[in-house]
């Protein structure tokens, strides 16, 4: 869809909102149009069309877009701009792809080093070398994963610098918040203890190094074709 048709088919959507509604979404279009965000002025009209979308569908429900997005639509608009540019899912359908698609990448790429170090001893003169895999390792380098990509995009996503910025001073020093940091590492040391009591409960496997081959193939066919599809807005 091009510029001019998302902001005729939004301004047609905000004639139908209520005027409490019009005027909090007469904000948020002023701070895409403003410049304020680091979005693109396609993605930008896009987004507000998905907004304006969203009101209108629960204004017929009888909920605000205050009661919808929060009593701040600056706020809201930052936060959703950050979540686009870091491609982080809004529905309930896209969280699930999105928490799905990163163990499934990161046990993919796990299967390509057990089928690497198979292959070593063969390529060196040896026999093929055979792996014991325990299924609680699997487990957890699946849950562990999910736990960096959340913790990489807190602390290193386009917002970051933008809030710290907001709430301090600008004669202090930029630093990350210790509470959060603790409480990141306290959940990831009770993942990785849960982890090595699941190994006493959990069946391990052995794979061969073709074994190993055949299930990276698999991974990266099924990366590509269940989640390198775009999402319909």
């Amino acid at each position: 869809m091009y510029i001019h048709e998302m902001i005729r088919e939004t301004n047609q959507l905000r004639g139908q909102m209520s005027p409490a509604n019009e005027a909090y979404f007469g904000e948020m279009v002023m701070y895409f149009r403003s410049g304020s965000s680091s979005l693109t002025e396609a993605k930008g009209e896009e987004v507000l069309l998905t907004l304006a979308r969203r009101i209108i569908k629960y204004q017929e429900k009888n909920i605000s877009a205050s009661e919808l997005f929060g009593d701040d639509p600056k706020a809201y608009c930052e936060q959703l701009a950050d979540d686009v540019l870091m491609k982080k899912p809004r529905s309930l359908q896209d969280k699930i792809k999105y928490y799905t698609m990163i163990p499934w990448v990161a046990l993919t790429w796990v299967f390509f080093i057990y089928m690497l170090t198979g292959f070593f001893s063969k390529w060196f003169g040896g026999e093929l070398e055979y792996t014991q895999i325990s299924t609680a390792s699997l487990i957890l380098i699946a849950v562990l994963s999910i736990l960096l990509i959340e913790g990489v995009t807190r602390f290193l996503g386009p917002g970051t610098k933008r809030r710290t910025e907001q709430e301090q001073p600008h004669h202090q020093s930029t630093k990350y918040n210790p509470k959060t940091v603790g409480i990141y590492l306290g959940i990831t040391i009770a993942i990785a203890i849960v982890g090595l009591g699941l190994t006493r409960l959990l069946p391990a496997f052995t794979v061969s190094p073709w074994d190993s081959l055949i299930i990276f193939a698999i991974g990266i066919v099924g990366q590509k074709l269940i989640f390198g599809r775009k999402s319909k807005s």
